[in-house]
């Protein structure tokens, strides 16, 4: 099974933006002038982000201490994360970006504060699309008596190794959606998020 979605809706995160920003809606006052740059250019910048994501499910062979087997051979998905995996039956993992114009539009900034912003917008627009998929993936799996487990964990997140990306790359054709890994094992554009999850059958 693999599902691709090359437009996910997002809705603007604005509060989560000002909390990335260092912002406190209780105790950070901005001027009226300060508010309106801000404003004007955070939407500037929700306005250049395409999100889009597909994800897939791989069966599991067998379930170990530090990973699983599938079909292809072992994943080396970490002991944190594998010790979740409460007899899990197959893997999810899914992948989103928000393109790569927000990130161009960043690294033009001569402003160090505006630059920030869209940083800021990119990196919660991201979070927020990952947070999309995987709700359409929980709709699709119990339709067909399946259950995403709420728990999942990203490449460098915990014991999980970064060079896990290359997986994504290849499993989910990430070129496709404009995205690609360095040498390091870091994406390209910057604000893409991979993930992976367990899925037992549903009860």
């Amino acid at each position: 099974m693999r599902r691709d979605f090359p437009h996910i809706a997002i809705d603007f995160p604005e509060q989560d933006i000002f909390f990335r920003l260092g912002g406190n809606c209780f105790k950070t006052v901005l001027s009226p002038q300060e508010q309106s740059v801000y404003q004007l250019h955070c939407r500037k910048a929700f306005s250049l982000v395409a999100a889009r994501g597909r994800f897939a499910l791989e069966k599991i062979e067998k379930l170990l201490p530090d990973g699983v087997e599938t079909a292809d051979g072992f994943l080396p998905l970490g002991n944190k994360f594998t010790t979740s995996a409460d007899g899990a039956g197959y893997l999810w993992y899914g992948a989103v970006t928000v393109g790569k114009e927000i990130v161009n539009a960043r690294d033009t900034q001569t402003d160090t504060g505006i630059s920030a912003i869209y940083d800021a917008v990119g990196s919660e627009c991201a979070d927020k699309a990952m947070d999309t998929l995987f709700q359409l993936a929980q709709t699709e799996l119990r339709r067909v008596g399946l259950m995403l487990h709420l728990r999942r964990f990203s490449p460098g997140y915990g014991d999980m190794p970064l060079e896990l990306q290359k997986f994504f790359y290849a499993k989910l054709a990430l070129a496709e959606m404009g995205v690609d890994v360095t040498g390091n094992f870091f994406l390209t554009p910057e604000k893409s998020v991979t993930a992976f999850a367990f899925v037992n059958q549903g009860y």
